[in-house]
Formats: structure tokens, C-alpha cells, sequence
């Protein structure tokens, strides 16, 4: 199974809010994710897009992006999102686009020096949320990493 099939599988069974909200993971590489929703699934009743979708796509892209690298440098270990603030800039009224990459080549260096010391390590992201290319909702996570041995 290729990545991004095998990521959409993966976020729609474990997360399974992604599959109601159509959630879908257009492209995929070690160093970024874009993913996308759909408005007619997360419209609110002022037909843009719900707040609490904007922020779901968010996260999910962010917690895809450091999975899949983990996965492809075969390292077991588990990923959440410690912290996150989102910036709503303006109403999105058509499908949602996220995009999120690595700010550094590899975070592997700064995730080891944590882990060395027994410690989750820390990875921040920042998540852009958009629609017909502006951005429109901005979301700056902070996600943690414990190793599992």
C-alpha cells in the first residue's frame, strides 16, 4: 500500500471524526503534508467553515506529518498534541486546504538529545489553513513524542 493510502486508512480508523468530516491526505513527503476536507462536511450555518473542523484538519495534518516520518525511519513511538492556538483570519467558504512542514531538514537530532534523556521530545509546527490560496485560519501545535522501546 502506498503512504498516502495507507495514512488516510490509518487516520480514518483511529481517528474516525477525519472519515465523518472527510478528511484526505493529498500529498505526502518526510519533510511536509498538505490535507484536505470538504466544505459540505464541515459547513456551519453561516455555509463557511466550522471552527472546530478548521482546527480538527489542523491537527490531523500535523500529527500525520511526524507519524509518517517516524514510520519511514522506523521508529516506534507515540504522538499527541501537547499545546495548540489557532489564529482565525477569515470565513473559509469553500473546500479546506492544510498544509504543514518541517521548519528544520530533520527533527530526528532534537528528538534524540529528549529521548537520550528518557524525555518526551518536542516538536512545534505551524499549520496553515486555506482556501482558493489565502490563508485563512493559522494554528501553531505543539506535539510530544514519547520513544517507545
Amino acid at each position: 500500500m502506498d503512504p498516502i493510502n495507507y495514512w488516510n486508512t490509518t487516520i480514518h480508523q483511529d481517528i474516525p471524526a477525519t472519515k465523518l468530516l472527510g478528511i484526505t491526505i493529498q500529498s505526502l513527503s518526510e519533510q511536509a503534508i498538505q490535507v484536505t476536507a470538504p466544505l459540505e462536511q464541515n459547513i456551519n450555518g453561516h455555509q463557511t467553515a466550522f471552527a472546530g473542523s478548521i482546527y480538527t484538519l489542523g491537527i490531523t495534518s500535523g500529527w500525520t506529518l511526524i507519524s509518517a516520518f517516524l514510520k519511514s525511519n522506523n521508529i516506534k513511538a507515540s504522538v499527541v498534541a501537547g499545546q495548540a492556538d489557532i489564529s482565525y483570519k477569515r470565513p473559509i467558504a469553500g473546500d479546506l486546504i492544510a498544509n504543514c512542514q518541517f521548519d528544520n531538514q530533520s527533527p530526528l537530532i532534537n528528538w534524540q538529545q529528549s529521548w537520550s534523556l528518557n524525555k518526551s521530545a518536542k516538536q512545534p509546527l505551524i499549520i496553515e489553513v486555506s482556501h482558493d490560496a489565502i490563508v485563512s485560519a493559522k494554528i501553531t501545535a505543539t506535539f510530544y513524542i514519547k520513544k517507545i522501546s
